[in-house]
């Protein structure tokens, strides 16, 4: 059994704890809050108080513990029975110096000592309590089990001591931490002041580039967390807006009013709250960046290393190669290599890199029903169904020239068009295909309506080998040859003589099906996955070569990643991809 402290000991434990860490006076009227940290009453009072709400909270001035105000005020806080306890043993031995018994509190009701304590209710009573109140109560003398509840009131303490050493470990780790990030940035920092000052002399320009460099990957991290926060209060306000909208519905319409509006309202709560998505509004950006030196050249004297989503983003993908796709684990595998901006370096963890099959880039406007797209050069050339023409586009969308026909050159109905590599447009227009060149001068033509060679109308078939309306066709790295079924729903796949080799696709809505497919692209430059875009899904669809279905792209619609009744598409050199999304008049670039 523990012994009892002196009373020289009592008397110092009392003084040190009978002094209010707001007022730096003693208690007056204490009060315990949730966390156990004591003040006075009036103490209390005078905290500021923050509103949420229609409740009052307010901060423990020791802790910072968030805790509710009650209803009646800081009074209706527990009275600190521990620090009023001090306060009666101060003033006990201090009147009574020599003494060394312990004064028994006295029953308020019955006058007698409180000898007893009741484990039913957790109360301490005397002998009349005991057998009038508490008859069948589990009772006992606290001269006899006082120990037993010291030693329970210790066990339930081990958990609080255990998760103390261990905050103070995190602790300790925490300020090791933050010494060593300080360390390593003086580190830093005196690492580019002794590498300056040696080759300052040649090296001026270098410092001030490596200087700029810092400073705009600073620029870049606060200007994506700026446009986070920004995102953030416009998200925010529109959820007030709404809600303030609700309430004042709510508040001052008629049942009437409210029950006619109700399914607008909720409507638009549902249309608001899903097109925020916390999870793009949490932080994107570390400080994290650090020197990595190099003066092995005098004219490059070092970069700062950094993790950086922004500047991630804005790397540019050389190659996508070495593809595979395993269905069962849903997963793919393939090499990357890409290019920073700037030649900068970029340190990143593999879990950073998202790979996204659509990337939208940008969309060309103001083109009358685009059918087909090829690219070359610089350039891409589209033909226009409903303007009968064939447009000449840069590499921004800007219109370069309008081919509209002249002389002996006609056009009626201009759907498909390819490329040659001596840069002739070959045209496929109702019943024949001509050839122009790339100022709208006629050079040949062959076909005409009819079943015969070099003849052209539709054939009517869903056997293997047999078409039902093909528009689309391509050719893969190996020169097997794509062809686009519309009407049978499916992709034909051939031999570079023309033999029958493979089919894939049905008509249906699902994923990995066919519903009027039109135009077909294979990036041969990247994956050489294959793209289809169907005309009565709105959608492009993607398959591997051998006709697996990857995902799909694309709803019915005039927004971004939507189309209406896409038909041709192609790649160019650098592996954009160009749709034409003849619905909406316009031609969508991925």
């Amino acid at each position: 059994m523990a012994t009892k402290p002196s009373r020289s000991g009592l008397l110092k434990l009392a003084e040190e704890q009978l002094t209010c860490p707001v007022c730096l006076d003693h208690y007056i009227n204490p009060k315990t809050l949730p966390c156990l940290h004591s003040f006075c009453q009036h103490c209390l009072e005078g905290l500021p108080l923050d509103k949420n709400n229609e409740t009052y909270y307010l901060f423990c001035p020791t802790c910072r513990h968030r805790t509710e105000l009650p209803e009646n005020g800081a009074g209706a806080f527990p009275v600190a029975f521990t620090i009023n306890n001090l306060k009666d043993m101060h003033s006990l031995i201090k009147k009574t110096p020599n003494s060394q018994e312990a004064v028994t509190p006295i029953c308020t009701d019955h006058g007698r000592p409180l000898e007893f304590f009741c484990g039913t209710c957790d109360a301490v009573i005397c002998s009349h309590c005991s057998v009038r109140n508490h008859k069948h109560h589990e009772c006992e003398l606290i001269t006899d089990s006082y120990t037993k509840h010291c030693q329970k009131l210790r066990e339930c303490l081990s958990p609080v001591v255990g998760k103390k050493e261990v905050l103070k470990k995190v602790i300790s780790s925490l300020s090791e931490r933050e010494s060593e990030i300080r360390e390593r940035g003086e580190g830093v920092l005196e690492e580019i002041h002794k590498m300056v000052e040696e080759i300052m002399s040649t090296l001026y320009q270098s410092g001030r580039k490596l200087t700029g460099q810092a400073r705009r990957v600073t620029d870049a991290k606060l200007k994506v967390l700026s446009v986070q926060i920004k995102a953030a209060e416009k998200s925010l306000s529109l959820l007030e807006d709404v809600e303030d909208y609700v309430e004042l519905s709510l508040k001052t319409g008629t049942p009437q009013q409210v029950l006619r509006s109700k399914k607008q309202m909720m409507e638009h709560m549902s249309e608001v709250t899903a097109q925020i998505n916390v999870e793009e509004l949490y932080p994107n950006e570390k400080a994290d960046f650090v020197l990595s030196n190099n003066i092995k050249s005098i004219h490059h004297i070092g970069d700062i290393v950094t993790y950086s989503s922004t500047a991630l983003q804005q790397c540019r993908v050389k190659r996508v190669g070495s593809f595979q796709r395993f269905p069962k684990k849903k997963t793919f595998l393939f090499s990357l290599s890409m290019e920073a901006p700037d030649s900068s370096l970029l340190s990143v963890p593999v879990s950073s890199l998202r790979c996204s099959l659509v990337p939208v880039v940008h969309t060309i406007p103001e083109i009358n029903c685009p059918w087909g797209v090829a690219a070359s050069d610089n350039h891409v050339t589209v033909t226009e169904f409903n303007g009968k023409c064939v447009t000449i586009l840069d590499r921004k969308g800007k219109k370069v020239q309008s081919l509209e026909g002249g002389g002996n050159v006609k056009f009626s109905v201009p759907r498909g068009l390819a490329i040659t590599t001596d840069k002739f447009i070959l045209l496929s227009d109702k019943d024949k295909i001509q050839k122009i060149d790339m100022n709208g001068y006629y050079i040949a033509s062959v076909g005409e309506r009819g079943t015969e060679s070099l003849q052209f109308q539709f054939p009517a078939g869903s056997a293997n080998g047999q078409f039902m309306f093909p528009l689309g066709i391509a050719l893969d790295s190996q020169g097997l040859v794509y062809v686009a079924d519309c009407n049978n729903h499916r992709i034909q796949k051939f031999s570079p003589d023309g033999n029958f080799l493979a089919q894939f696709g049905t008509k249906t809505f699902g994923a990995g099906k066919l519903n009027s497919p039109y135009g077909i692209a294979i990036d041969t430059v990247g994956t050489g996955l294959v793209y289809v875009s169907e005309w009565g899904n709105h959608r492009i669809s993607v398959f591997t070569s051998e006709g697996e279905f990857v995902t799909k792209f694309g709803k019915e619609g005039n927004n971004i990643d939507q189309f209406k009744n896409p038909k041709g598409l192609t790649f160019d050199k650098n592996g954009f991809l160009y749709i034409c999304d003849s619905g909406n008049d316009r031609l969508v670039v991925y």
